[in-house]
C-alpha cells in the first residue's frame, strides 16, 4: 500500500492487510494534510523551452486582427415599455432611461445619452443588434421612442 522513506533507516513498508482501520485512517489524513506526499519525484533534467523567432510589427498586426464575436439574438417579446427623458446640463444631450419587461418577466433597465441628430429608428435597430430586444419588437420600439422624443422636445415658436 505505501512506502515511507526514513533517514538512516530502511523504508517502512505498509501493506493493506497489515494495517488496522484506525492506522489507515490516520495515514490517509496525514496524506491529505501533506505530511506524506503521494508522489515525490524530481525532474532529471531541466525543461528546455523552445525559443521563438521575434515577430515583425506587420506579423503582430495581422495576428491581432479582431474576430467578430457571435451576437446573441433576443427571442423574447417586450410586454411593457416605459422611458424617462431628461435634458443634460449642457442642453445638447438628452439622457434616456428605458425600462423593459419581457414576456418571461425579465426586467431590463437601459440608459444612454442621445444627441439631437439620433433617431428613434436608429436606436431601436441598435437595441436589436446588441440583443436587448427581438427583431419583431424593433418597429414597436421605434414608434414608442419617437412618441416619447416628440413629447419631450420643446415646441417650436
Amino acid at each position: 500500500m505505501a512506502s515511507v522513506p526514513r533517514k538512516g533507516q530502511s523504508p517502512m513498508l505498509w501493506r493493506y492487510s497489515q494495517v488496522s482501520s484506525m492506522e489507515l485512517d490516520k495515514f490517509l489524513e496525514d496524506v491529505r494534510n501533506g505530511i506524506h506526499p503521494l508522489m515525490n519525484f524530481a525532474v532529471s533534467r531541466p525543461h528546455v523551452l523552445p525559443r521563438t523567432l521575434s515577430q515583425t510589427q506587420e506579423d503582430l498586426q495581422t495576428a491581432k486582427t479582431p474576430t467578430p464575436e457571435p451576437v446573441e439574438v433576443e427571442t423574447r417579446k417586450v410586454v411593457q415599455m416605459h422611458c424617462n427623458l431628461e435634458r443634460r446640463e449642457d442642453k445638447a444631450r438628452i439622457h434616456l432611461t428605458l425600462y423593459l419587461k419581457l414576456e418571461d418577466k425579465l426586467h431590463r433597465h437601459l440608459s444612454c445619452d442621445l444627441l439631437p441628430h439620433e433617431s428613434s429608428q436608429t436606436l431601436a435597430s441598435e437595441l436589436v443588434h446588441y440583443g436587448f430586444i427581438s427583431e419583431e419588437d424593433c418597429q414597436k420600439m421605434a414608434n414608442f421612442l419617437e412618441d416619447a422624443l416628440h413629447k419631450h422636445r420643446p415646441p417650436l415658436n
